[in-house]
């Protein structure tokens, strides 16, 4: 908008003259911002009222960390477009809606979540989420990948071979598969294994003694020898403890059927696993709270 100098005498022909410019102005601006508005928009805008409605609404529980907060996922056209914390639950609103508060009531209330939580939506929609099985087609750092059937992933995974005939170099090499480490498949013989190290080679007081321990535990189990890792260290135990697993966010029913499949299954025994940041600081808030140290 022209600007008047202090001693410059402004008549009406000149202020006329300037509120057009700056109307004219103005109404440019705003058509050229709802052009390009258009222009711009991929798709139609969203009817509000349309997509508000309980059946548009998915109340479930986040499973970004082991904390497992209440969470409302909004769905538009069968596509989760916005993930929020449940407002009926106390981890994520405070005050918590009162449980009988209808789901029409509780349209527009939403709870707090973490940004790990509200990016859950990339975890489904993201266009780098792996999908389908990858195979190394090339050698190691060379990131060259195919994709495979899942069922047969599963097969070459379970029974091992010369998975990477392909790939030059290892054409020659055989990888042992689940079934390999499967080894001593005798829980009773295991057992006894287990007691003669702990209670014999390991109390052993010179290496000398160790030394014809170890003698002793290969003639006593010489008809499962080659169950072993390392016969010569029969600590390491049987070829069944390659099987490692390290689990992260795994609660009661979870963990008693995984420590079956890996123990009592596999007959590893190594079955590791560790907590979270976010479950950390929720267990210790609560024990804090309710003083029960």
């Amino acid at each position: 908008m022209t600007t008047l100098k202090k001693d410059t005498k402004a008549t009406r022909r000149q202020f006329i003259k300037t509120a057009l410019i700056g109307t004219t102005a103005v109404v440019a601006g705003t058509t050229l911002t709802k052009t390009m508005i258009n222009a711009s928009a991929s798709q139609p805008p969203v009817d509000v009222d349309k997509y508000h409605k309980p059946e548009d609404y998915l109340h479930t529980v986040c499973l970004g960390c082991n904390t497992g907060c209440p969470s409302k996922i909004r769905i538009v056209d069968g596509v989760v477009a916005k993930i929020v914390g449940n407002p009926y639950a106390p981890w994520t609103k405070s005050p918590h809606l009162d449980y009988k508060t209808s789901l029409n009531d509780a349209l527009s209330q939403e709870g707090a979540l973490c940004p790990k939580g509200e990016a859950g939506i990339m975890t489904v929609y993201d266009k780098f989420r792996l999908k389908k099985v990858l195979k190394r087609a090339g050698p190691r750092g060379s990131n060259k990948w195919v994709t495979m059937d899942f069922h047969k992933a599963v097969e070459e995974i379970v029974n091992g071979g010369k998975l990477f005939a392909n790939v030059s170099g290892e054409e020659n090499r055989a990888v042992e598969g689940l079934k390999d480490l499967w080894a001593l498949k005798d829980s009773k013989v295991m057992g006894e294994m287990d007691k003669f190290i702990k209670d014999e080679i390991w109390k052993a007081k010179t290496p000398e003694e160790k030394k014809q321990k170890v003698a002793e535990f290969k003639e006593k189990f010489k008809d499962h020898i080659n169950t072993l890792i390392d016969p010569e260290h029969p600590d390491f135990g049987p070829k069944n403890n390659q099987f490692l697993w390290i689990h992260g966010r795994l609660k009661a029913g979870r963990q008693d059927f995984f420590d079956r499949f890996v123990k009592g299954g596999m007959g590893s025994g190594n079955f590791h696993g560790h907590t979270t940041v976010c479950q950390g600081s929720l267990y210790f808030t609560g024990k804090a709270m309710s003083y029960q140290y």
